[in-house]
């Protein structure tokens, strides 16, 4: 057994027994599905027995090579030769024809924790085709990277979309992609099963980072990740189609000096330091861009809401223009009721975080593990 113990995948290949009576399987997975010594999930099944009809990828495309938004069809998977199709962003009845013919669909997604990446809306997706089929899931449970630690609001029932499927998770939720197919399937009335990783809270230091998406290559940028979010909700470049994507923040003719000096006088656990860059892709391709590049400062980063929240207002403050529709649908809130100071929004980030907690404490009964 691995030192930081096995994920749910891992517990599979230890005992093929347990896919005993699953019929047609399907897997439902992406580059970051991989074992300890990165064999992806599809090949190790294979190697263990576990015979799979198709493979399914999410956002981004079973072999990860499509950009936000996208899911490109790949027809074969290379590494394990099987047929492959996706399942993002489609309709209920789509989603349902695509798994017609299977007894069983295999998920097994590194997922990041936070409520509008959008892995979970496509659990979403196939636990509601699962009502109308006679679908057995079962999810192979992997570590949150950001660990149980809440942060920010539930979201507002009205303001539901892709990257928003459920108001029972705050921003940062806290569970593992198990316990929240758990949350989701007892919101659709189908029952979902869930092989349980040994190492639930937190990225354990022997796995390789395989990045889940393009833009999360590594953990820093993944622990700015929550709040740094946010500023895909304003004109102004999050670092996507740089080499920093959520470390790079700015736009054309934006001053990086006044930019950084707003920021590091509020103290929020980083330094932002002046920085120029031109953006290969996404907001501003092309352009040169003025803003910052965010370090973390001694330790890890704990809270990402706070500096969310902080550099968008600040973005906003030195001209920066918000989308308010995708500002509600990212946070969760009325976009009226957030303010355009780093100073106002962080006193309002108080109440909304007192209600992402005690949201969080209702779903304990989906809890697979000890959450301390």
């Amino acid at each position: 057994m691995p030192s930081e113990g096995l994920i749910g995948l891992e517990r599979l290949l230890a005992d093929p027994a347990l896919a005993a009576g699953w019929g047609q399987t399907g897997l439902l997975t992406h580059p970051g599905g991989v074992t300890l010594d990165l064999t992806p999930a599809a090949v190790a099944l294979s190697r263990a027995g576990i015979a799979l009809l198709r493979l399914y990828g999410p956002e981004h495309g079973v072999d990860g090579s499509g950009a936000p938004g996208e899911a490109p069809e790949v027809a074969l998977d290379v590494a394990s030769g099987l047929p492959a199709s996706g399942l993002y962003h489609l309709s209920e009845e789509e989603t349902a024809a695509r798994l017609a013919g299977l007894d069983t669909l295999l998920i097994d997604l590194q997922d990041v924790g936070v409520r509008y990446y959008t892995y979970i809306s496509t659990v979403r997706d196939v636990l509601r085709a699962a009502r109308t089929l006679p679908l057995r899931v079962v999810v192979l449970d992997r570590p949150n990277p950001l660990g149980f630690r809440v942060e920010g609001p539930p979201l507002a029932p009205e303001f539901r979309s892709f990257v928003g499927v459920t108001a029972a998770l705050p921003a940062r939720h806290g569970l593992t992609i198990g316990e929240v197919a758990r949350v989701l399937a007892a919101e659709e009335g189908v029952p979902v099963e869930v092989i349980r990783t040994d190492h639930p809270d937190g990225w354990p230091q022997a796995r390789p980072w395989v990045p889940p998406s393009p833009n999360l290559p590594d953990l820093p940028s993944l622990r700015f990740y929550p709040g740094a979010c946010l500023t895909e909700a304003l004109d102004a470049s999050e670092g996507r189609g740089t080499a920093l994507p959520f470390r790079l923040f700015g736009a054309p003719g934006l001053d990086a000096l006044r930019l950084a000096a707003r920021l590091n006088a509020l103290k929020l656990g980083v330094t932002a330091r002046p920085a120029f860059f031109t953006p290969a892709t996404s907001k501003h391709a092309g352009q040169r861009c003025a803003g910052v590049q965010l370090h973390e400062t001694g330790a890890e980063l704990r809270d990402s809401l706070p500096l969310g929240l902080a550099l968008f207002t600040a973005l906003e403050e030195l001209g920066a223009t918000r989308n308010a529709d995708w500002l509600q649908k990212l946070l969760g809130v009325p976009a009226d009721t957030v303010p355009h100071t780093p100073e106002l929004a962080l006193a309002a980030l108080r109440e909304w975080q007192a209600r992402g907690e005690a949201q969080a404490q209702a779903l304990a009964a989906y809890h697979l593990y000890p959450h301390l």
